[in-house]
């Protein structure tokens, strides 16, 4: 009977998981997709968005909102005429750091003077700039102050921590140190990182949310993405997540996904608030000659070609699920003599090996494309071929995301095709200024301290003026793809873009 016994007794649940990411960061606060995946595991913040795109509170006992009083638009303040949102956001009562500290509200204070330091243009700095300030009301409660007359949706988002114990008066060779093995509050804690191999993360057993159901999280730096889908293939990783793998390789991901004898994987794809835009520079600002693109490059082709139709042509600089997103009518179908027909009502006459002339000015322009992606490439020689048609000659150049957005922001760029998040309506619109007429740019600012009801009418309208302007060419909706076990519950990716991670403390096996 003992014998019986222990064959019928239930095999343990795993409790370890290995995900692959190609290439290795820097560090886990990295401004890149794979250190941000490393981050969401060993790091909290007081809100996050979770997969519906609502706000959950994680180090904070609640978010703060109108309704349960945590969150007023105050107007007798001062310095504020036109009034400004004040959060208070209470810790919880068992918030710990990884070193066994408790989290206090100076290190809510101390994150947000860290964070107004932080180069422009990242995250980080963007956030700490719609923040007056931050007082610390006791040990466990903070005051946020916004800047004035903005109403902005991800107020809860823009404070976070810092163990000021750690880094206050930390030498730079202990803050390059902390960057690789950081103390903080996240469900997993770095516990091992060998250059070149990968990284060990190990569960935190006094996590605010409860001890995380898996043990330990493998992570390992792979070559390539045939490296990755090699890995897949072989079962010497788990978790294939976003952005390793897109959707130009969803066929052979569904092969993979689809082998459930052999690999018991699931795939995952999520429209994201997120897309890939052509931006115009100030050569090209003539509205004829924008126009004359937008019915030049095949965008439905694009999306055939490399996703196999699996993504879709936004109309607009915010994409559903994002909430203000409205879109318009689809996009015009390729027009090439319509086009042609523009140009030459722009000035424009065919010259030598037929690239089109107009005085001084020919038109052989440098087309740069953000790096990381194939597909993004692919697209952006796509577009160059599709510009070849009606005289436009395009030099395709991959540059690093902070050289083109250098390049956007000194207006030193023919085309450029990059990401570009859409989760923010407010920064999404704060990217077109200058860029898409007067009026947009009037009713961006009005949009900052606008209600809710009045923030939707206005950014329909910004989308529309948007459209109008031809500001930029939206080529695609970004497409996220991620692979994991059929057997690991509670993987939710996110279309707000955030890693898959976000929620690695709710990941457990099934039996």
């Amino acid at each position: 009977m003992s014998l019986l016994a222990s064959c019928g007794s239930p095999t343990p649940p795993r409790r370890d998981v290995v995900i692959g990411l190609i290439g290795e960061p820097d560090s886990v606060f990295a401004d890149d997709a794979r250190a941000q995946l490393l981050e969401a595991a060993v790091t909290e913040s007081l809100v996050r968005r979770d997969a519906r795109d609502e706000l959950v509170a994680r180090l904070a006992d609640a978010v703060p909102t109108f309704e349960n009083g945590g969150l007023r638009f105050v107007t007798d303040d001062p310095s504020a005429p036109s009034g400004r949102l004040v959060a208070v956001f209470r810790l919880r009562d068992n918030a710990r750091w990884q070193d066994g500290r408790p989290i206090t509200a100076p290190d809510v204070r101390f994150a947000y003077e860290e964070d107004r330091g932080a180069a422009v243009g990242t995250e980080r700095r963007y956030r700490a700039d719609r923040i007056e300030a931050v007082e610390v009301i006791d040990d466990r409660s903070v005051r946020v102050l916004y800047r004035a007359g903005e109403r902005w949706p991800d107020y809860a988002l823009a404070p976070g921590v810092m163990p000021r114990h750690i880094l206050s008066g930390a030498t730079p060779d202990a803050r390059t140190g902390y960057a690789r093995r950081p103390v903080h509050a996240g469900p997993f804690a770095v516990a091992a990182w060998i250059g070149g191999f990968g990284v060990t993360l190990s569960a935190f057993p006094d996590y605010v949310l409860g001890r995380p159901p898996l043990g330990r999280i493998e992570v390992r730096f792979l070559r390539d993405r045939a490296a990755m889908l090699d890995a897949l293939r072989r079962g010497d990783i788990d978790v294939a997540p976003s952005p390793a793998l897109e959707a130009d390789l969803s066929g052979v991901v569904d092969e993979i996904a689809d082998d459930t004898d052999r690999s018991g994987l699931r795939a995952f794809y999520t429209q994201t608030e997120g897309l890939e835009v052509l931006r115009y520079g100030p050569r090209l600002t003539d509205p004829r000659v924008r126009r004359a693109i937008s019915l030049t490059v095949d965008r439905s082709r694009i999306i055939s070609s490399i996703f196999g139709g699996r993504a879709r042509v936004p109309s607009s600089y915010l994409v559903p699920p994002q909430r203000y997103a409205a879109e318009g009518d689809p996009a015009a179908r390729p027009d090439v003599p319509t086009a042609r027909g523009l140009m030459a009502a722009a000035g424009y006459r065919p010259g030598t090996f037929g690239i089109l002339e107009r005085g001084g000015d020919r038109l052989v322009v440098t087309l740069l494309v953000a790096s990381g992606s194939d597909p993004r490439l692919e697209a952006a020689r796509m577009v160059a071929g599709d510009l070849a048609a009606v005289g436009i000659a395009a030099d395709v150049r991959q540059r690093s995301d902070v050289e083109i957005g250098a390049a956007i922001a000194r207006s030193e760029f023919d085309l450029a095709l990059m990401p570009e998040a859409a989760s923010d309506a407010l920064g999404a619109s704060d990217r077109y200024a200058g860029r898409a007429g007067p009026w947009f740019d009037t009713l961006a600012l009005a949009a900052r301290d606008a209600g809710d009801l009045d923030q939707r009418s206005l950014y329909a309208e910004l989308q529309r003026l948007w459209r109008e302007s031809n500001a930029a060419l939206p080529l695609y909706q970004r497409l996220a793809v991620d692979v994991a076990p059929r057997s690991l519950a509670a993987v939710q990716p996110s279309p707000a873009g955030a890693p898959l991670t976000w929620n690695a403390h709710e990941w457990a096996f099934r039996r």
